[in-house]
């Protein structure tokens, strides 16, 4: 029998996780266990005893290590994973973690334990792609905004006025920067809606861009040419603040920015003075360089903002790809195959010799 044991939450249902995963594993006989973790606002920081910083957890590892006891499975996704946690099991095979980036895990840890740690990139994919393309339209055809107006007992006001109103998306450049899993379902929608598509993405085959409709180009022909900035890269060292003054200066004053994928990809003090001084006309930003945002953040005054709380990623839909990934990928490594999303890949090559 294998022990099994799924950290759910809100968000990552405990009940349907569990029924995935019994499903994909039945071969193995597992026993499952779960515990619902309490959503308790992300945190970030190192953790006793942690070398690098663990990121968008919640909670702490001594809430977790009593409930590890012959663990041989472990899959989560807001826990924080320390080497304590994955210690006090005695067993522990595999982390699986149900996100595109295990960035609550401490791999290095993982590693020297010899446990792999699996993930589940692009499990959202689909779902940021469709709230990209639905937060472009509500920002240029002031969805949001008109709506705030008539709970407020404002009828049409200036958005019924030329110099006020939205435009349509059909032939408008839309500028996409990041071509990955999300960049290239956005690019789909935007090719249904007729838009025209520039790509910037310097890992990306030019031959997969243009097989999706994208034409290839430099970041600063994109950021010239686009009505539409939208941002699907990963955040690290060479992204972080890859959207500063200087960037900004380059688009359109009538174009706008969309974030939907980091906020610290935006350097927001910059964002913010284009957006003061009208360097761009506006911006639709899912995420923010500080979260929760500060209820004195100037986004929260600023009319030629849209703004929602970091829910791009969430659908019913990512829920089920998310535990199915792991599991799936939990299941080759019992059956001593490779799994596709590991993090860690030297380990299972020190299993195999």
């Amino acid at each position: 029998m294998l022990k099994i044991l799924i950290v759910g939450d809100r968000f990552m249902k405990t009940s349907i996780a569990r029924s995935y995963a019994a499903e994909v594993l039945a071969e193995f006989n597992p026993e499952i266990e779960t515990l619902e973790w309490e959503f308790k606002g992300y945190q970030k920081g190192r953790l006793m005893g942690v070398k690098r910083e663990l990121k968008e957890f919640t909670g702490t590892p001594e809430d977790l290590i009593k409930h590890m006891k012959d663990v041989e499975v472990l899959i989560v996704h807001l826990a924080p994973i320390t080497k304590e946690v994955m210690e006090a099991s005695g067993k522990l095979k595999v982390v699986g973690c149900m996100r595109g980036g295990p960035v609550n895990v401490d791999v290095d840890a993982a590693t020297m334990l010899g446990i792999p740690v699996l993930r589940a990139p692009g499990r959202n994919a689909e779902a940021v792609a469709d709230y990209t393309i639905g937060l472009i339209i509500a920002h240029v055809r002031n969805i949001v905004r008109s709506c705030m107006l008539l709970r407020r007992g404002i009828w049409r006001d200036e958005f019924y006025f030329y110099e006020e109103c939205g435009f349509e998306l059909e032939g408008k450049v839309l500028g996409i920067v990041g071509f990955g899993k999300v960049g290239r379902e956005v690019a789909k929608r935007a090719k249904a809606l007729r838009m025209r598509i520039l790509a910037y993405d310097p890992y990306v085959s030019l031959d997969l861009m243009r097989s999706l409709g994208a034409e290839p180009t430099t970041l600063e022909k994109l950021l010239k040419e686009s009505d539409v900035v939208t941002l699907h890269v990963r955040l690290t060292d060479e992204t972080r603040h890859m959207i500063g003054e200087k960037e900004l200066k380059l688009m359109k004053p009538t174009a706008i920015l969309v974030n939907t994928s980091r906020g610290e990809i935006v350097d927001e003090k910059a964002l913010i003075k284009a957006l003061s001084e009208g360097w761009i006309a506006g911006a639709a930003l899912d995420v923010f360089e500080e979260e929760p945002l500060p209820p004195d953040h100037p986004f929260l005054k600023m009319d030629n903002v849209t703004i929602t709380p970091h829910i791009a990623g969430a659908s019913k839909e990512v829920v089920k790809r998310s535990v199915i990934m792991v599991a799936e990928d939990v299941r080759r490594l019992l059956k001593g195959e490779k799994p596709l999303y590991c993090v860690n890949p030297e380990v299972l090559k020190k299993k195999v010799e």
